[in-house]
């Protein structure tokens, strides 16, 4: 069986993430810095948890292992900019559940911004 080609490219990665930045500063969607009022802080920054999660839902992929070693593979170009480590599977995934995002069913929000993805 043939080996699945990306359906992205890093500068896709790039664009893309440039534009949400914006549409997110433009909108004045708050970054929240912990979870609740006594939550511990989060070390990566909101908007790159749902970046995150967006790039999971574009490339299909079905399980929280396949979206770490996706964030891993991209981290880079993700994360370019922020003097950050790339984030364990655990914490990832801890945080994907707290934005309602399941592999299969995808964050509400990523199909009122990008709805071009859904199908």
């Amino acid at each position: 069986m043939a080996r699945k080609s990306n359906k992205i490219t890093t500068r896709w990665i790039r664009e893309t993430r440039d534009d949400f930045r914006a549409f997110l500063d433009e909108t004045d969607f708050p970054d929240p810095g912990r979870f609740g009022e006594r939550g511990p802080v989060f070390k990566y920054p909101e908007w790159l948890i749902m970046f995150i999660t967006i790039l999971s839902v574009k490339l299909k992929i079905k399980t929280y292992v396949q979206i770490h070693k996706m964030a891993l593979k991209y981290w880079d170009v993700v994360a370019e900019g922020l003097d950050l480590t790339p984030i364990s599977e655990r914490q990832l995934r801890e945080r994907l559940k707290k934005i309602l995002h399941f592999p299969g069913k995808p964050a509400a929000f990523i199909f009122q911004l990008f709805p071009e993805l859904d199908q």
